[in-house]
């Protein structure tokens, strides 16, 4: 009578079968890639082994092997054909069974796994009952037990280190995810916060944490990362954050208050500019009304920005709002200036006849404490930024001419300006009031004697104004507009809204 192969116990099969899957994923886990894909490749083999010994107990380890091995040297063949692609394009997660791509290095390792398969196989299935009634005569049963002891211990051992080893990943992955997280949050800091703080070296501290916290996440678990070294990253990135947040705070409030600085005068002048407008207006020279609705509400929102922007309503503000009312306060000085500028050039077109002369709202209704009189001609005054080039300027005339510059007429006032300007003469030696450098404390009359143009003091003046900060206007020249030798301004005079 012929003996049947044994049978490999299923429950045997099974843990074996799950001791190799915990391997396998391991693995892959914690092993370099061209350490863990082959032995994956292996381990895959022989997990094809166990589930057909599961299926057919009674199947012999050499047939076992050999079936294990034509199975996955198929599976890795098909991918010569198109349709693993195709499979794997409608069910990714068959990648674990079909793998992704052809290699032929893996065929050798499925031999090795079909192999090692086998033999593990043959060490655990028991043997038939002819061959222990031979032992049992032998006396050799407790060395088959102990045999079988040993394999079953290595099996528990391979267990709890697999699952061991798997929940240490674990929690590796864990904390990488968490690291990955504060590491994004600190680039966003990083992105938001250029030139955006009040000290960079808080910059370059969170750029060192977040540098040496992907190095941890670009780490294999259990080789290169250990569980907790994850934690002392997370600590360094969160307070690399809340300083370069604070710093942005400080940052912020700085520009708060530098724009509130040049925002107010800005509206100050604005609200000089529409008083004169409107003062022109009942004179019958208005402007376009949109010129004046624009810069009346331009003003109206500075003065809003302003008031709401003190150090008592920013106060314990949150870094957001404090950065908020900056852009606000910034984007207000822009808009107030523009607007202010358009209604200044419309008012001048409406204001001043000639295109050289330029309006200023400012023009005779200077403070006295801007202007200065000219120390040989004390009745006469000039802004008080200018008088030292005007002082050189008679210095060098008194040692050429042995006298002073004889000053006719200087600095006007709005007053003066109306009663010296004639609309009627279509040739006007003075301009409008508001479009004459008189009024602006920066033009002087000069007398040049009879021969004018021609004399003597003309040309030196011609050759020497300038070095001391004064010139003889085009307009003014020999073939200008209106010729005036006597009319010399100061190069500070403002010719436009720009400068």
């Amino acid at each position: 009578m012929t003996s049947r192969l044994p049978r490999t116990p299923r429950p045997t099969a099974a843990v074996l079968a799950l001791v190799v899957i915990l391997a396998g994923l391991g693995g892959r886990a914690v092993l370099p890639p061209e350490v863990g894909g082959p032995l994956g490749d292996a381990l895959f083999t022989v997990l094809v082994l166990l589930l057909l010994v599961l299926v057919r107990p009674r199947t012999s380890p050499v047939v076992a092997a050999g079936a294990a091995l034509v199975v996955c040297a198929a599976i890795e063949l098909s991918h010569l054909s198109a349709v693993p692609a195709q499979i794997l394009e409608a069910v990714p997660e068959a990648r674990y069974v079909f793998g992704t791509a052809f290699g032929a290095t893996d065929l050798a390792w499925y031999a090795l796994g079909a192999a090692a398969g086998g033999a593990l196989l043959h060490l655990v299935r028991p043997r038939s009952r002819a061959v222990d009634l031979d032992l049992r005569h032998a006396r050799v049963l407790p060395g088959r037990r102990r045999g079988v002891r040993v394999a079953v211990s290595l099996v528990l051992v391979g267990v709890a280190l697999a699952g061991t080893a798997g929940a240490l990943v674990w929690t590796v992955r864990g904390e990488q995810a968490d690291l990955a997280a504060r590491t994004a949050t600190a680039r966003t800091e990083l992105a938001d916060s250029a030139d955006r703080v009040a000290d960079t070296t808080v910059r370059t501290v969170l750029t060192a944490a977040v540098d040496d916290a992907q190095d941890v996440l670009d780490g294999t678990p259990l080789l290169d990362v250990r569980p907790g070294d994850a934690d002392p990253l997370q600590v360094r990135l969160d307070e690399g954050v809340a300083a370069v947040r604070a710093s942005r705070l400080e940052f912020a409030h700085t520009e708060v208050g530098g724009a509130r600085e040049a925002l107010a005068p800005v509206a100050e002048r604005a609200e000089v500019v529409l008083a004169a407008s409107d003062e022109l207006a009942d004179e019958g020279r208005a402007v376009a009304d949109d010129v004046g609705t624009t810069a009346r509400t331009a003003l109206g929102s500075a003065v809003e920005a302003l008031d709401a922007s003190g150090d008592d309503a920013l106060q314990g503000a949150p870094l957001e709002d404090v950065e908020a009312v900056a852009a606000t306060l910034l984007a207000q000085l822009d808009e107030l200036g523009r607007s202010t500028t358009m209604l200044l050039t419309a008012q001048d077109t409406a204001a001043c006849p000639e295109p050289d002369q330029v309006w200023f709202p400012e023009a005779g209704r200077l403070d006295d404490a801007e202007l200065a009189p000219i120390p040989w001609a004390p009745q006469y005054l000039v802004r008080a930024d200018v008088l030292d080039g005007l002082v050189e300027l008679d210095r060098a005339y008194l040692a050429e001419f042995g006298q002073h510059l004889t000053v006719n007429s200087a600095y006007r006032s709005y007053a003066q300006q109306i009663d010296v300007y004639n609309p009627d003469d279509p040739n006007p030696l003075a301009a409008p009031p508001g479009c004459s450098n008189h009024g602006l404390g920066t033009a002087v009359d000069l007398a040049m004697g009879p021969d004018g143009f021609d004399s003597a003091r003309y040309r030196w003046l011609t050759d020497h104004a300038e070095e001391h900060g004064w010139h003889h206007p085009d307009w003014a020249g020999p073939n200008g507009r209106l010729p005036e030798p006597w009319h010399w301004e100061s190069v500070e005079t403002p010719t436009g809204y720009e400068s």
